[in-house]
């Protein structure tokens, strides 16, 4: 299902706009945009600005951490069944970037949390020289 977001300038909020082409990266394309009103040119607005994987792998991997499935499992399922394999580390700052939203969607969908409901998130070990930090 594809959502339609009507974009505004990010400058001047204008929807007055024209279409510009497109902007390109290793596997998304998007719409770019000139506002008539202040000149500013623009790509199209979703959420998912400056990211080089498409918002639908995004979303999957976000689903399946918060199904429980590890980060390399959802590597490689990505992999598997998409083509895609982002690093641990990309799904993991995906994890944390949006873990506001996804977490406002599930108290959304599934009102307040039940008692005793666990949510489980993996730990994060930082290496640097002889220290190792978890986080």
């Amino acid at each position: 299902e594809e959502y339609i977001v009507e974009q505004k300038c990010p400058d001047c909020g204008s929807s007055n706009l024209k279409g510009a082409g497109t902007a390109e990266n290793k596997y998304v394309t998007k719409q770019a945009y000139r506002c008539k009103e202040c000149g500013r040119y623009f790509v199209e607005r979703d959420g998912f600005e400056g990211k080089s994987y498409p918002k639908e792998v995004i979303v999957e991997a976000l689903h399946l951490y918060v199904e429980g499935m590890s980060l390399s499992k959802i590597r490689i399922h990505m992999d598997q069944h998409h083509g895609y394999s982002p690093s641990d580390g990309s799904i993991l700052n995906w994890v944390r970037e949006y873990s506001e939203i996804v977490e406002k969607f599930e108290k959304e969908q599934m009102g307040d949390p039940e008692i005793g409901r666990k949510i489980h998130l993996d730990e994060v070990v930082l290496k640097v020289g002889k220290k190792r930090t978890t986080r």
